[in-house]
């Protein structure tokens, strides 16, 4: 089996996968456990299945998992305020190249005007 738990585990989720354990060997065996007078391996089963899949923390503690899931949609949510952010810039670079433009325009249309009316004279 891989490495299961270690300094770098979460207290919390390490509590919640104790007492998912109990929680199942109580389902299973009931108060059979008040009976015994020495160790036995029949919790074991439960024991390894419950490490195998609470390798991951936030597998075995919900509110990790929400903690989890809120940091990664904070951090999209950054990204696209940026890129809004970022196209608002683009929006007032274009407003201003069609403002320039426009003044552009009626000046060629100012002197194209002045142009043809001396051509007319002729």
């Amino acid at each position: 089996l891989p490495r299961r738990t270690d300094k770098t585990y979460p207290r919390r989720s390490a509590f919640c996968v104790i007492n998912k354990v109990l929680d199942d060997y109580l389902e299973k065996f009931g108060q059979n456990w008040r009976n015994h007078s020495a160790d036995t391996n029949e919790g074991n089963p439960i024991l390894e299945a419950a490490l195998r899949e609470y390798q991951d923390p936030s597998k075995a503690d919900n509110l990790l998992r929400v903690q989890k899931e809120l940091d990664e949609t904070k951090i999209v949510l950054h990204k696209t305020i940026d890129s809004v952010l970022a196209r608002g810039e683009k929006l007032d670079n274009l407003v201003a190249k069609s403002s320039d433009l426009s003044v552009a325009s009626q000046m060629f249309y100012r002197t194209a005007r002045k142009q043809n009316q001396c051509c007319k004279m002729m």
